[in-house]
C-alpha cells in the first residue's frame, strides 16, 4: 500500500484524495470527479483545521455503508485516529514544523486506509 500512496502522491494527489482513490479501488468503483473534489478537504480544509485524511475517510465510510456510517464506523474510526496520532485537526497533528507534512501525513494516510478496511471489511 505504502508504494500505492508514493505513486499518488507523485502525481500531486493529496491525503484525502489519496484516501479516496485507494477506498474506491478496493471498493472496485471509480469516480475520478468525487476524488478530484476531494482536494478541497486537503491540509484541514485549506485552512489547519479536521485533517483531510479523516475528512475523506467519513466520506468514504458514508459511501460504502451509510447505514452504518454515522454510529458505528465514523466514532470508532475518529476514536482510533485520536488515540493514535494525538488530536484530528491538521495543525494540531502538524504544529509549526514544515517537515511534519511530510514526515507524519504519509502514516495518517496509510493508518487510515488499514483502518478503513478493518471496519469496512474491505481486502
Amino acid at each position: 500500500m505504502q508504494e500505492k500512496i508514493f505513486t499518488l502522491k507523485m502525481n500531486g494527489y493529496c491525503c484525502s484524495q489519496i484516501i479516496m482513490e485507494i477506498g474506491l479501488e478496493l471498493m472496485d468503483r471509480k469516480n475520478p470527479e468525487l476524488v478530484e473534489a476531494m482536494a478541497g478537504l486537503c491540509d484541514g480544509a485549506k485552512c489547519g483545521r479536521i485533517c483531510g485524511v479523516v475528512s475523506a475517510a467519513n466520506c468514504l465510510m458514508y459511501l460504502a455503508d451509510a447505514k452504518n456510517a454515522e454510529h458505528e464506523f465514523i466514532p470508532e474510526y475518529l476514536e482510533w485516529f485520536e488515540e493514535s496520532f494525538g488530536g484530528l485537526d491538521c495543525d494540531e497533528l502538524l504544529g509549526d514544523d514544515p517537515m511534519a507534512k511530510m514526515e507524519k501525513c504519509p502514516m495518517f494516510v496509510e493508518g487510515t486506509l488499514t483502518k478503513l478496511c478493518e471496519l469496512l471489511e474491505l481486502d
